[in-house]
């Protein structure tokens, strides 16, 4: 209702990239900023020259003759001989030094799954004892929620050792 689209100024930007980006954006050998670039042109004299250009990859120049919108993307090659785009290593060794311990590993999971397990089935039982004591007023009741209840925090101590356990074969050297 209160927009303003039949006399707004529509500005047409013109858009540069380049992998790697960061590359610096020379037009006519002036400096106008650094990829991803969206830019204006300054004046309607053409030709111009665009250099992108990244410290350690090859020049890319372009000669611009027209002054419709520019939407580039480019992809500077390295110019030394042991460079690398890519900087993922297809011979990569393993981040440990040292195979992991499958056998505490195993454990340590087993008691983590195991302790987590009763804690739910402890609590569980302590809340439908609690059930129970309120809706029947039993005393015994009670102290089978509060047995419940400690056993309940035994495991989850257990589940919080055996996670801290898994944890530290799974990951220090």
């Amino acid at each position: 209702m209160f927009g303003q689209s039949a006399d707004s100024i529509k500005i047409d930007y013109n858009y540069i990239d380049s992998y790697p980006q960061n590359a610096s954006v020379n037009l006519n050998d002036e400096f106008i900023g650094k990829t991803p670039l969206f830019f204006v042109w300054k004046d309607s004299l053409f030709p111009k020259t665009l250099k992108i250009n990244l410290g350690g990859f090859s020049e890319q120049t372009e000669i611009i003759t027209t002054n419709g919108l520019l939407n580039r993307k480019y992809t500077l090659s390295p110019n030394g001989k042991h460079m690398v785009i890519n900087g993922v290593k297809e011979d990569k060794l393993p981040y440990f030094k040292e195979p992991r311990k499958i056998v505490p590993i195993v454990i340590s999971s087993i008691v983590t799954a195991g302790s987590g397990f009763a804690a739910f089935y402890f609590k569980s039982l302590a809340s439908d004892n609690r059930k129970d004591y309120d809706v029947f007023g039993d005393p015994a009741s009670l102290d089978k929620e509060k047995k419940y209840n400690l056993l309940g925090s035994i495991s989850l101590a257990a589940l919080q050792l055996g996670f801290g356990a898994l944890m530290y074969f799974l990951f220090i050297d």
